[in-house]
């Protein structure tokens, strides 16, 4: 009777926790040789571990180049990836691409578009320095069918215009490609922080997991350190926003390498959520 009972509990924890997600948003820094020490050569085996560590369901990466996306496909063989370079939509610039966990999730529908005034092709928008893309996938869980989507970007670092415009357009984006109102997950680096008005025209319509879980945040309460060691980085600009799921936990990973130095200049932000 007892093994009975043990086993009917270990289905219902199971059952429990297969409807929840791990979702993480993760700047990993270009590839850039002038970083020295912080090159990516020299961070990218302790990007993979801490990915392969964490295991998230699925992850959003920002200023991945398309070598990038190569060694993070070739370091993690359970995921795939969807999304295209900014600068042409295939390979060309950074990506703001989605990976997942294939034995977990499947992808029904996919694709990337700019944050401008024409989004469906390259492009600049308003006053932006940059491309900026958003990408998007609607994924389905292997285990329970429960479907979502799931949006990636990465704001202007300069245009003021251009991060309020791209808030109103990934909200506008988001009611159009999803009619049957599906529970959203938007990550990313933002580029800003929660007291900017772009910032407050998604909290007045997503939920911000920073402020929405169960348990108290995690970890330090900035995510952008530009590869410091000595300070406690105090500016929160990479967010996972969420709307029809609940957050059980939220936390700002400040692993290091073994040299002591960061895996990356930001550092990656991870939620987990439950339908």
């Amino acid at each position: 009777m007892n093994f009975k009972f043990s086993l009917l509990l270990c289905f219902i924890i199971g059952l429990f926790s297969a409807q929840n997600l791990k979702v993480m948003t993760y700047n990993i820094r270009l590839s850039l040789d002038s970083d020295n020490e912080n090159a990516w050569i020299n961070r990218k085996p302790e990007v993979v571990a801490l990915l392969i560590y964490y295991q998230p369901d699925f992850f959003g990466v920002q200023e991945s180049l398309f070598s990038q996306m190569q060694d993070l496909g070739n370091g993690l063989p359970k995921y795939k990836y969807v999304g295209g370079g900014r600068d042409d939509g295939k390979e060309k610039g950074e990506f703001s691409a989605i990976f997942y966990n294939t034995e977990k999730l499947t992808v029904e529908k996919s694709a990337t578009f700019w944050l401008s005034e024409t989004p469906e092709k390259p492009s600049k928008g308003w006053d932006a320095a940059l491309n900026r893309i958003c990408t998007y996938a609607f994924f389905k869980d292997k285990k329970t069918g429960k479907k979502f989507l799931a949006m990636n970007v990465h704001f202007d670092h300069i245009g003021n215009v251009a991060r309020v415009k791209s808030s109103e357009l990934i909200l506008k984006k988001a009611k159009e490609l999803n009619p049957k109102n599906l529970p959203l997950v938007l990550t990313g680096d933002f580029n800003l922080t929660e007291d900017s008005e772009p910032i407050k025209i998604l909290s007045k319509n997503l939920d911000d997991s920073f402020y929405h879980s169960k348990t108290k945040h995690y970890g330090p309460l900035g995510t952008f350190t530009a590869f410091h060691i000595n300070v406690i980085p105090k500016d929160r600009i990479d967010y996972i926003f969420v709307k029809d799921f609940k957050v059980l936990s939220h936390r700002h990973i400040n692993d290091r390498r073994e040299n002591l130095l960061y895996p990356s200049d930001h550092f990656p932000v991870l939620a987990e959520l439950k339908f």
